[in-house]
This record gives structure tokens, C-alpha cells and sequence, in this order.
């Protein structure tokens, strides 16, 4: 049989780990014991991503695709909880957890520097309570002025400069508040148009898509509305009215990820910053789930009934690992 560098000319490496890869690298994983090559991909791929270590759904995340944390969730057992985990690009480990249980609140920030606002607790009560990650512990941040849980934030923003907004407080109803963070102090900022809970959520401070959710009256929205930093505009409408979905990226580059409708739909779109198309689906839909990343890299992590599965999002046009398939 013709060794690989006599037909090739060269040898092929072997790492004890995946490079940054170029199109057309070859190499052997010397740990998990496959031979790899990168290709561009031709359209989005979803791709199985490392499992939880607790089955959980309703909860908060933010970061990046390789570096994310997933908190405040409903476990297997139905709890409202403390639980955090955090991700390194191969596997989630048990970090320290929150001083308050809860479901449904907001994340924002990246895994070692993150924010949780607001969601609810066991028992029904909303709380206003935030909490801040400073890559090992959770400390006591200052209290949100509206207690709500299902809010949309800025999940690209940061501990200093973030806004959440939307959400279903106390009266059981869609919310049409938002309040702004600037390190020292929440400041109410101007409502959005429609009430609405369970929305998805994209962007900074000053530059956020908020897309979908539960709306009041009606039970399901397909809306989107855009804030400037000083006003909320109405957008483009999705494709598909969905709540409690996955979301990830920035204004002008957003995901959002399956959901409910009131089923679970697979269905994925992105948004350009001008209007909403049709993405590669996911493998597995869920509600009440919640992403991290961007666009063209992103992460979906748990959902309700609670899960441990995640999953790996690539875009079109991107580099992408793959095994070499062997007799």
C-alpha cells in the first residue's frame, strides 16, 4: 500500500490536538485517534457539541462558541436552581454557583466576566436580582429596576455597558420596558413598542435586535424591533413567530435558534440588519432554549424538557473540520 507522502509528498502531521486549520490541511489527532482535513463549508452545518453535565432548559448563557457559560436553569428534576456551568471549547465543567435560584433570566457578557438579570424563582416571584461572574464566583451586582423573567438583552454586551428589555413581570403580561446599565446605575430607557416576553436578543448597548416572543394579546410573534441607543424601531418580521429561542451575534449579524410556535419548530433565520432569511435547521428543536457566539459560530445549549445536548453552528463560507472517513 502507497504511504501518504509518496502520494502526497509529504507526511501528514500528528498533533495532540486540532489546529487552527486552513482549507486543505490534513493531520492526525493523535488523542482521539482520527485523521482530520478542513474544507469550506457550503452552507451552514450544525454539528453535536459536548454534552451538560445536569439536563437543563429555561436558563441564561453568554460568551463565544468556544468560551461560554450556561446558568440559573430548570434541572431534570424541575428545580429552579444555582447551577452554573462553564464551556472551554471541549467540555463544561461545575462552576461556583449563584447566590439566587432562579429560571429565565438574561445573560450578558462573556464566560469570565458575566451577568445574570433578573428571571424567576421557586415558588412564582419574579426578582430583580443581578449577579456578576468574575471567571471563578458569583457576587451580589446592584438590583435591576423591574423584576421580570423571559427579558431580551444585549448578550454581547459587557458587566459596564449592557440594556435588557421586554420580558413578563408580576401582572403576567408582556413588558414593553427597558433599562440600561452603565457600571454604576440602571436607568430606565425609552419602551419598545409592543410588549412581548421570551424574546430573542442580539447586539450592544446601543445597537440590539430583539426578535420574536410571546406578545400581548396576541399568544406568538413573528415581530422584530431594533434599538439605536435612544429609540426602538420596528424591524422586519421573521419568517417564523416563535418564543423562547436561541440567539446569538450582533444587530447587523443575528441568529436565532428554533423555539416555540406553540410546538417546537427547527427552523433557524438570520438577520442582516435589514431583514430575516432562512438558515440550516437544527438537528433537535426546543423551547425555552437559549445560544452564544456569533453568526457564522455559534452555540445552542439545553432547552425545555430539560436536555444536556448543545450544539456547534458553522457558516457557509467558513473553515471546517472534518474525519476522514476509514474502511
Amino acid at each position: 500500500m502507497a504511504e501518504y507522502k509518496g502520494i502526497k509528498g509529504f507526511t501528514l502531521q500528528f498533533l495532540s490536538a486540532d489546529p487552527t486549520a486552513n482549507r486543505g490541511d490534513t493531520w492526525y489527532n493523535s488523542t482521539t485517534k482520527l485523521a482530520k482535513y478542513s474544507a469550506v463549508t457550503t452552507a451552514g452545518a450544525w454539528a453535536t457539541g459536548a454534552a451538560l453535565n445536569t439536563a437543563s432548559g429555561d436558563g441564561a448563557s453568554c460568551g463565544t462558541q468556544t468560551a461560554a457559560i450556561f446558568m440559573g436553569r430548570v434541572t431534570g428534576s424541575g428545580n429552579y436552581n444555582t447551577n452554573s456551568e462553564k464551556y472551554d471549547g471541549t467540555s463544561w465543567t461545575a462552576t461556583n454557583n449563584l447566590g439566587t435560584a432562579r429560571r429565565s433570566g438574561t445573560g450578558i457578557g462573556t464566560s469570565t466576566a458575566a451577568v445574570v438579570v433578573s428571571g424567576q424563582t421557586t415558588g412564582g416571584g419574579v426578582v430583580t436580582s443581578v449577579e456578576n461572574f468574575g471567571g471563578t464566583s458569583w457576587t451580589a451586582g446592584t438590583a435591576v429596576n423591574n423584576a421580570k423573567r423571559g427579558m431580551g438583552s444585549s448578550a454581547s454586551g459587557s458587566q459596564t455597558a449592557m440594556i435588557v428589555f421586554a420580558g413578563i413581570g408580576a401582572s403576567g403580561n408582556g413588558t414593553t420596558t427597558s433599562e440600561s446599565w452603565d457600571g454604576s446605575s440602571w436607568t430606565a430607557t425609552p419602551a419598545m413598542n409592543a410588549g412581548r416576553y421570551l424574546t430573542g436578543g442580539a447586539g450592544t448597548q446601543n445597537a440590539v435586535i430583539s426578535a420574536g416572543g410571546n406578545a400581548s394579546p396576541s399568544p406568538v410573534s413573528n415581530a422584530s424591533e431594533e434599538w439605536n441607543g435612544s429609540s426602538w424601531a420596528s424591524g422586519n418580521t421573521l419568517g417564523t413567530a416563535r418564543y423562547g429561542g436561541g440567539s446569538a451575534g450582533i444587530q447587523t449579524a443575528a441568529l436565532l435558534i428554533s423555539g416555540g410556535n406553540p410546538g417546537v419548530v427547527t427552523n433557524v433565520e438570520k438577520y442582516d440588519g435589514t431583514s430575516w432569511s432562512s438558515e440550516t435547521a437544527v438537528p433537535t428543536g426546543k423551547s425555552k432554549t437559549t445560544g452564544a457566539g456569533t453568526q457564522a459560530a455559534a452555540l445552542y445549549i439545553g432547552g425545555l424538557s430539560p436536555t444536556t445536548a448543545t450544539f456547534n453552528f458553522t457558516g457557509a463560507g467558513a473553515t471546517l473540520t472534518k474525519t476522514i472517513e476509514t474502511d
